[in-house]
């Protein structure tokens, strides 16, 4: 596993974000109504996963899913994945995505994105 800075990846993050809130407004997406939002994460301990799920959940996340992930690459993975209801707006603001990469950061884990039905 390479490691980026954290500034490395809140770049790719809002880079990201921006092309998502375009295509959003290309298709009239309402990114201010509240809606079920997927967030993900990579780990490479049963601890540090476990560790980083407690964290979201302190922060109000649902945790769906903390499982071995193995690839061929990275036998070692493991998959985090937490939910929460809120706006668009909010999954693509540049604080939202601070504090989940720090967050990943702190847990020696990385914050994946986010996705969501449209």
């Amino acid at each position: 596993m390479t490691h980026k800075s954290i500034a490395e990846e809140l770049s790719g993050h809002r880079n990201r974000n921006r092309e998502l809130r375009t295509e959003f407004e290309r298709r009239k997406v309402d990114v201010n109504e509240p809606r079920p939002i997927e967030f993900h994460f990579w780990s490479w301990t049963q601890r540090d996963a476990a560790l980083l799920g407690r964290s979201l959940y302190q922060m109000g996340f649902l945790v769906r899913r903390l499982a071995p992930a193995p690839t061929e690459d990275d036998p070692e993975r493991w998959a985090v994945e937490a939910g929460a209801k809120i706006p668009i707006a909010q999954a693509i603001g540049d604080e939202l995505a601070e504090k989940l990469v720090k967050l990943a950061a702190a847990e020696d884990a990385v914050f994946d994105g986010w996705g969501t039905s449209v």
